[in-house]
């Protein structure tokens, strides 16, 4: 015999009911307001968030029943809910992935709505199944913008995986900004991959329009010692504001470890041109 209080079970029962109660408000709340809404508090993706924290067999559950729901606006927010389950910092992979990622397969196969197939997309990368590249790569060509954006996300979780490569490569001469840059980052920044496709295509982005994909190139450069970054990094890191990536990609041309604090951009700038001086004279 178990040692169990009077009230227990009715208590048990309680609690069980008050968490689906929760579960079920979340899952409402995913519906609210704008999609993007991201940093309204009490919106649509602080809902997800939560859901994903709870990261229950119960809300596998439920957005596995939302993912296959008729209605659109269900079944891309149970997509966005099962991509990141459980996943934090501390825990870096979704949990019940495998359970997860057939799931995915299923609603993106037969989906004709491109804001689910957006959210399929994303949670593809998220999931980080190599057999979910050839889903991706089909859309690589979408003519929305945001389903190509959702490919570049996607297959920069696997920048180094050979079939992604040719492919971002290929969405860093996107006609959408966003595109370029998402597809920049992810083969230059996120990928360690170095070939001379690679190079040549972050170097193409070294005079794109959009500052955002500029910079990423830059960081992609130096992160190889491709020393043709050095004219574009040195005029970066005389701007006003110089991102965290730019000092980044100074750092692993002079073979340094960590960044200097106590440097300014100006001591970047006269340790890059002393020792690449000889360079620097080809570019002038």
């Amino acid at each position: 015999m178990t040692d169990q209080k009077p009230g227990s079970k009715a208590n048990g029962k309680a609690e069980g009911d008050s968490a689906m109660s929760e579960i079920e408000e979340l899952f409402r709340q995913t519906l609210h307001g704008d999609y993007d809404d991201e940093d309204e508090e009490g919106g649509p993706w602080e809902a997800v968030s939560k859901l994903q924290a709870l990261a229950s067999r119960a809300v596998l559950e439920r957005a596995v029943e939302w993912a296959r729901d008729k209605r659109p606006a269900r079944r891309r927010r149970g997509i966005d809910v099962l991509a990141q389950l459980g996943k934090t910092e501390e825990h870096p992979t979704t949990l019940f992935a495998e359970e997860i990622f057939p799931i995915v397969v299923s609603v993106l196969e037969a989906e004709q709505d491109v804001q689910v197939i957006d959210s399929c997309l994303v949670a593809l990368g998220h999931l980080g199944n190599a057999a979910g590249i050839p889903l991706l790569l089909r859309q690589r060509r979408n003519s929305d913008l945001d389903v190509r954006f959702a490919v570049a996300f996607g297959l920069s979780c696997f920048a180094d995986h050979e079939d992604a490569i040719p492919a971002l490569i290929e969405l860093t001469r996107d006609s959408d900004p966003d595109v370029r840059d998402w597809a920049t980052f992810g083969l230059g920044v996120q990928g360690a991959a170095d070939t001379p496709a690679i190079r040549q295509a972050l170097v193409d982005r070294l005079d794109d329009g959009n500052p955002d994909t500029r910079e990423e190139a830059v960081a992609g450069l130096g992160k190889r010692h491709d020393l043709r970054v050095l004219p574009d990094l040195i005029e970066m890191l005389q701007q006003e504001e110089v991102s965290y990536g730019v000092v980044e990609a100074a750092c692993h041309l002079l073979e340094m470890k960590d960044i200097r604090e106590d440097w300014t951009a100006d001591e970047y700038i006269e340790a890059l041109t002393t020792r690449f001086a000889a360079e620097l004279e080809k570019y002038n």
